[in-house]
């Protein structure tokens, strides 16, 4: 039998992890204020990107349409977060975010589930590819 590797667990800097935190931040705050244009800032031009009800987004052009039609037309009332459950780095510039983002409108809750990848450019942290899945949450 074969070892099987463990991929997960490069050597991370501590700074790398701030700034993917600090990214995640920065969109909180950004769909807070219903802001498409500081929300999709961070994302790659080719990204590939799955929303929650399973579309699918190829390119910047194509998901920034859609967090602005999102953020302009359905935001309203809506208070979400992301809780970073995990961060892995399989490669020094790859990051993998593993995250939780619940979601309250008036009394009713859900959540999401992320795992989101990031490449480092020129210093820069970017997100290149995102799945999201709805969840149940227990009251």
């Amino acid at each position: 039998m074969t070892d099987r590797p463990d991929t997960q667990e490069c050597q991370s800097d501590e700074d790398d992890v701030r700034l993917v935190e600090e990214i995640f931040a920065d969109l909180e705050s950004a769909f807070a204020e219903h802001d498409a244009a500081k929300f999709d800032e961070r994302f790659t031009a080719d990204v590939v990107f799955t929303a929650v009800n399973g579309a699918r987004f190829f390119g910047w052009e194509k998901i920034h349409a859609y967090h602005s039609e999102r953020l302009t037309g359905h935001a309203g009332g809506i208070n979400t977060w992301y809780e970073i459950e995990r961060i892995t780095f399989p490669a020094p510039d790859v990051a993998v975010v593993f995250f939780r983002q619940p979601i309250v409108v008036s009394e009713h809750k859900r959540a999401n589930v992320g795992t989101w990848v990031l490449v480092k450019r020129d210093g820069q942290w970017w997100i290149s590819a995102g799945q999201n899945t709805g969840v149940a949450v227990a009251e």
